[in-house]
């Protein structure tokens, strides 16, 4: 029998620790849950507004689809275009295809991973690491979440101004006028924390695998100012790419087009955008959040509907589209590595290569 000392001498584990494993496994089963809710929502909103209306709506709208798709594919590459300015002088290094194609993987992560956005950019800094280097890779990524928050609170104001002509001091206004001020605000903190080298010593010491990396992070994350003009700036013009998308879609389920019209559009998606941003692809969201805003857009709640509908539509093209190429990643091997963001670390010590 063991004495007490000994006993006591055993390592317990603490009550309320949670193991990675099981955090990991919350956050999916929450999405999961979240992402059955959001569907059940999307089947309540159509049977409320009518099956059959909405196929009256959809059905003449299914030929602008290829367009619609094109303008959220030149999205993807403005943001592309965003990463390689963001890397600074190592961003020609990277090849265009591989930094092009890990930006469509990145798309897709997004829309059904847990913590969407930061899973999204784990998985592209993962993709480019080989050519940047671990600790550049993950300077990127930071850099990127910033520059997204940034470019979205920037290009707001344009829709706030879309909503105000198209709607008056309306809900939807202040709420585009708040989402402008909280985006920089939440960006520009971000950028600073990136360049703050005690943030760094603190991840070396909560993380030690990181802790090597930190003097690169940091300078890497110094290559761009503290606004980057470029990098969000490339990423502006990609919301106008995607404004447009709106803006061809709310056309063709039968919305006067305007140049406002489909900004004020586009100004209901980055509220739903940020205000679900938990739930997969905004299921369910977009639909609700379209049609509670159907009298503020000066159109019916099934075409308001159709809009989601049919972005829907797009978005799972893309997520598709981009799980593919994740699959084709120099193999499937290639791909689960690349899922795995702690290989990042692992990675840096490899020579950067351009075949």
């Amino acid at each position: 029998m063991k004495k007490e000392s000994e006993i006591s001498a055993i390592p317990h584990a603490s009550p309320t620790a949670v193991s990675p494993e099981n955090r990991a496994r919350f956050w999916i089963a929450a999405r999961v849950l979240l992402a059955l809710l959001g569907l059940a929502a999307v089947v309540a909103i159509v049977l409320e507004v009518g099956v059959e209306q909405l196929t009256e709506v959809l059905v003449p709208a299914l030929p602008w689809l290829p367009l619609a798709t094109a303008l959220e594919v030149l999205r993807i590459g403005m943001d592309g275009v965003s990463t390689r300015q963001t890397l600074g002088t190592r961003g020609k290094v990277v090849p265009w295809l591989p930094l092009l194609a890990s930006h469509l993987v990145a798309y897709s992560v997004m829309a059904v991973a847990p913590a969407g956005r930061a899973t999204a950019e784990a998985v592209k800094a993962s993709l480019l690491s080989r050519w940047t280097g671990g600790a550049t890779a993950a300077a990127m990524g930071t850099a990127n979440q910033a520059n997204v928050l940034l470019s979205s609170g920037t290009f707001t104001l344009l829709s706030a101004w879309a909503a105000y002509v198209v709607t008056g001091w309306s809900i939807l206004t202040w709420v585009l006028l708040a989402h402008f001020a909280s985006m920089n605000v939440f960006g520009l903190a971000l950028r600073a924390a990136a360049r703050y080298e005690r943030l760094g010593a603190w991840l070396g010491r909560r993380f030690p695998r990181l802790g090597r990396h930190a003097a690169a992070f940091h300078s890497a994350s110094r290559e761009t100012p503290l606004y980057p003009v470029k990098p969000v700036g490339a990423m502006i013009l990609g919301r106008v790419f995607q404004a447009g998308h709106f803006g061809v879609v709310a056309a063709a389920v039968g919305i006067t087009p305007s140049v406002a019209g489909a900004l004020a559009v586009h100004g209901v998606y980055l509220v739903v955008a940020a205000v679900a941003v938990m739930i997969p692809g905004q299921l369910g969201a977009s639909e609700l959040g379209f049609q509670m805003s159907a009298e503020i857009l000066h159109t019916t709640e099934t075409r308001a509907v159709a809009i989601a509908l049919l972005s829907h539509a797009v978005q799972i093209t893309l997520t598709v589209a981009g799980f593919v190429v994740l699959l084709f990643w120099r193999g499937p091997g290639a791909a689960r590595e690349a899922l795995d963001p702690s290989q990042i670390d692992e990675r840096a010590s490899r020579p950067p290569s351009l075949d």
